[in-house]
């Protein structure tokens, strides 16, 4: 009990005054939810992040309008969020973060989210549903694979009630390691995963898409840490990724083989996106504003990544990519320690640590026209508990089990 305390004690620093100020609509919703349950049997409240309905929270809204229109399905996102547009048409959606949004969370019977922090307020929840213990009935549908040690989602910092996994290793892992009850890891695949199979059309197009550096996302003591300097632009990330947008030998590559790339920064990193450029017209510099992840993924036809968990994608759809992880020492001691996936040994594609390596693992694969090679094909065999278009509805059952 003592070191619940200090926990929740430690939290409060947390809390901002913007915060505060939701405990009235909080409140109120929660008194209001009381009527809305007479007249609504069954509601399910689903979400993302604030300005998102573009991944697994948006096709399980979106299957669930179609398949399973009988239970009342509702989506939260603010209104001006240019994805507002495609979630509306669906069915019910109300504002994230509003009166509304704190009714039907108080209201719902299964609360269904693909982000840790989908819910009206991130702070209060924590504490009502970590510390009070209140709002057992939660599904966290992810938003990717898990890979490395996360400890932000243990059980003790979730108390979700379904947590979904994709391949039995990654269920295995998280039940050993993640302290959730026996029951609530679940193997469903992600909701994402049914559009990924779908008819799609593809571009000669190379994709780059590196994840985030937790020390690089908001300047800090870290950030000098890690890098020496306060500035982005002296970061080894930044260096590192701009002299491969500046390389000839790459211009040369995508001249020769008629190919473009797109460059797109991880979602925590989109605000670094203008120090990025390049003056050829074969390259562009993606901002979050004008491209979706999912028609990124599905669209391109080489993925190159360092950690970015959306190479699952790709080799769900079997299509060849490189891993360039030039820091991965300093990317295991500040950000992610390393789970029970290892690149080398699991991953499917070629590791590389230099330009020059990335480079000439690239012309190998435009040489060989664009195809996973097999040794990575069977790995992603191997991995991958299911390789089907019934994500969305293993994950449905298993929220209509989950034990609240």
């Amino acid at each position: 009990m003592a070191k619940t305390i200090d926990n929740f004690t430690s939290r409060l620093k947390f809390i901002k005054f913007s915060d505060i100020l939701q405990i009235v609509p909080m409140i109120v919703g929660a008194i209001c939810a009381i009527f809305v349950r007479l007249n609504h049997r069954i509601i399910w409240l689903v979400c993302e992040r604030k300005s998102d309905a573009r991944d697994n929270g948006y096709w399980f809204f979106k299957y669930m309008r179609e398949q399973h229109p009988e239970i009342e399905t509702i989506y939260a996102i603010d209104k001006k969020s240019p994805d507002y547009k495609k979630v509306a048409p669906l069915g019910k959606v109300i504002q994230f973060g509003s009166l509304s949004h704190w009714l039907y969370y108080w209201a719902a019977k299964k609360n269904v989210s693909s982000q840790k922090e989908g819910k009206p307020n991130a702070a209060l929840c924590f504490i009502l549903e970590v510390y009070l213990d209140f709002r057992k009935n939660r599904a966290y549908i992810r938003h990717g694979i898990v890979k490395d040690d996360q400890k932000w989602v243990y059980y003790d910092v979730t108390k979700m009630n379904l947590f979904a996994t994709s391949s039995k290793r990654e269920q295995m892992y998280v039940k050993e390691n993640f302290g959730y009850p026996e029951d609530a890891v679940q193997l469903t695949g992600l909701c994402r995963f049914d559009n990924l199979l779908s008819e799609h059309e593809t571009k000669r197009q190379i994709l780059i898409m590196p994840t985030m550096r937790e020390w690089l996302r908001v300047i800090s003591s870290d950030t000098l840490e890690y890098e020496g300097s306060y500035e982005f632009t002296d970061s080894e990330y930044f260096k590192t990724w701009n002299s491969l947008v500046h390389s000839d030998r790459l211009a040369q590559l995508l001249d020769k083989y008629n190919i473009s790339l797109l460059f797109y920064l991880h979602a925590s990193m989109q605000q670094y996106a203008d120090k990025f450029s390049t003056g050829n017209n074969k390259i562009i510099i993606g901002h979050a504003k004008d491209y979706d992840v999912q028609q990124l993924l599905m669209e391109s036809e080489v993925l190159i990544t360092d950690y970015s968990s959306i190479y699952f994608d790709f080799a769900y759809m079997k299509k060849p990519l490189i891993y360039y992880q030039f820091d991965y020492e300093k990317y295991r001691r500040g950000q992610y320690q390393e789970g029970y996936f290892t690149y080398a040994n699991d991953g499917f594609g070629e590791v590389v640590t230099t330009e020059e390596g990335l480079l000439d693992g690239l012309e190998a694969i435009l040489r060989e026209n664009l195809q996973m090679p097999e040794k990575y094909s069977k790995r992603a065999d191997d991995f991958f508990a299911y390789h089907d278009m019934k994500n969305c509805e293993r994950t449905y059952q298993a929220i209509c089990n989950m034990k609240e």
